[in-house]
């Protein structure tokens, strides 16, 4: 499924019209999988553009806290840049302190906080 999401021409046959990449994040030391991250080709799309923007990471609850996401969203910036995105939209809910502080620790500069059906919504922009 993840290989058809990466092609504009296949992504729609699992229920996405946008393209992209997801990686693992999987530690050397017990080959254990600690978070996951994904990459969208562009964010062309009224909810992407709006709140989802450029990627969405999550890190296992029991590896939180330990810069895993910190790390994922610097490798996923670096990627970025191999398809010639230059700036990245990276969205948060307001009140999840680590992931803004996930964000800002990547150059993510705040932008705004909306709302999206009654959820604060909090914009940065990364540069890469």
């Amino acid at each position: 499924m993840c290989f058809l999401r990466k092609d504009e021409k296949t992504c729609e046959e699992v229920g996405t019209t946008v393209p992209s990449h997801t990686y693992l994040a999987i530690r050397k030391k017990d080959n254990r999988i600690v978070g996951v991250i994904d990459l969208r080709h562009h964010i062309d799309h009224p909810i992407l553009g709006t709140w989802g923007g450029h990627c969405g990471y999550s890190v296992r609850p029991s590896e939180r806290r330990k810069g895993y996401a910190k790390e994922m969203l610097r490798l996923d910036k670096l990627k970025a840049k191999e398809l010639g995105i230059n700036k990245m939209l990276v969205t948060c809910d307001e009140g999840n302190d680590a992931s803004e502080k996930t964000i800002l620790a990547n150059g993510g500069v705040y932008e705004k906080t909306i709302d999206v059906d009654g959820d604060k919504i909090k914009r940065f922009w990364i540069s890469i």
